[in-house]
């Protein structure tokens, strides 16, 4: 794709501006729990259910997206999904009753999914050359880090505005809608029509199979699957894990929440992108960074008794997981992905890689539940796996592409 610096700029800031949006509406219970519960009129049980039902449909929906971004326009696909959203989120701000708020989260779903998340993943790669898509992913997960942050500040004074939450919350939704749509219609004006690659003409009706009997499809799935699980049971835990463990107080626990959640997200996804583009290999940096991350997560059990080295260690995992985070896509040129089949690709890819969103919350609440002190060892203990098996397919992957491209094995 030919594009001047400061247009290709613009694009990768405006899309990101738009994914990083149009996942605060179906995941407001993070920041706006209590006034969700308070609004709709839902028990915590209800809540959860709902937050179920987006999770595992959107698994499903990742790998129907790689179909359609093989076979639609990226621009049509993200405006369809930032239409989509607002028109569901409208909807939401009616109160409507709870089978019809079920009907509501499996829109979420598809429209954040089936619709997006390939055609970004494709729209991002076209971007930029092979030796910049580390710092192009670091920059994405960075913007979007960045946009969530702000957004949720902004709603939070604009709840302040109103006497009862059920105002707040409605006019949050509704200044939402408004947002997406306007998204919607830039999508469709300012992205490119079509992503040219050099080979266009083999991604046609058999590009899923091609894609399928790709062996680094299915490692690249299997290692974002497992820095995705190690990056979960940081980002879901570390908080409560900070105040029942720990045992300090929920001002001093919820303040290393937004340092873990959104500055370090914001500074560390773009750090993460510009090193790992220095290296030969991303994949080489990639292990250095979870070796890192796996063994601080196993020396976690041992820290119950030092807070602010607990504290320290946490926080050093959690900004870890964003360099990684940031940048896990980034390797599907190492993969050897042809760039020609990214739609079908990703789908794959992201059906296998975010699995762990149906069964980690669950489980982890089953070892929580007996034992907090245990279930919290226990989730260490299953961190520290997630990154030893991530470091071993990211060898599995620098080995093969050094094979089959022995020209680049030399060097650095």
């Amino acid at each position: 794709m030919n594009l001047t610096k400061s247009k290709r700029n613009l694009l990768v800031t405006l899309l990101s501006f738009m994914v990083g949006m149009i996942y605060f509406i179906p995941f407001i219970r993070i920041s706006f729990y209590d006034q969700t519960i308070a609004a709709l009129n839902l028990t915590n049980t209800q809540l959860g259910f709902l937050g179920s039902i987006y999770g595992t449909l959107a698994i499903f929906c990742y790998a129907v997206g790689g179909i359609l971004a093989q076979k639609f326009s990226p621009r049509i696909l993200i405006g369809i999904s930032l239409a989509g959203t607002g028109a569901t989120t409208l909807w939401q701000a009616t109160f409507p009753s709870y089978t019809s708020l079920i009907i509501i989260f499996a829109l979420y779903a598809v429209f954040t999914t089936a619709t997006l998340w390939s055609p970004y993943i494709t729209l991002m790669r076209s971007f930029g050359s092979d030796a910049e898509q580390g710092r192009l992913f670091g920059i994405s997960e960075s913007l979007r880090s960045l946009v969530s942050a702000a957004v949720g500040f902004l709603f939070i004074w604009i709840f302040s505005l109103f006497s009862d939450e059920m105002g707040g919350y409605r006019m949050i939704l509704i200044i939402a809608a408004v947002i997406y749509f306007v998204f919607a219609v830039l999508a469709l004006i300012v992205f490119p029509s079509s992503v040219q690659t050099e080979k266009k003409e083999t991604a046609k009706k058999g590009s899923i199979l091609a894609a399928l009997k790709l062996p680094g499809v299915w490692l690249v799935g299997l290692f974002i699957f497992f820095c995705y699980a190690l990056n979960c049971g940081g980002a879901y835990y570390f908080g409560t894990y900070t105040t029942q463990v720990l045992h300090t107080s929920t001002a001093v626990s919820s303040g290393l929440q937004i340092l873990r959640t959104y500055i370090l997200a914001i500074g560390l996804g773009v750090i993460g992108g510009i090193i790992a583009d220095r290296f030969k290999y991303r994949s080489r940096f990639l292990i250095c960074v979870l070796a890192a991350a796996t063994a601080a997560s196993a020396f976690m059990p041992f820290l119950g008794n030092f807070l602010w080295i607990a504290i320290v260690v946490s926080v050093l995992i959690s900004g870890i997981n964003y360099m990684i985070k940031s940048i896990y896509y980034s390797i599907m040129e190492e993969a050897v992905i042809p760039r020609e089949l990214t739609g079908a690709a990703s789908g794959i890819i992201a059906f296998i890689a975010y699995i762990p969103d149906a069964f980690i919350t669950s489980m982890v609440g089953v070892w929580l539940d007996k034992d907090i002190t245990g279930g919290f060892n226990k989730l260490f203990a299953f961190m520290a796996a997630c990154g030893l098996a991530a470091i071993i397919i990211a060898v599995i992957i620098n080995k093969r592409y050094i094979k089959a491209n022995p020209e680049t094995g030399q060097g650095k």
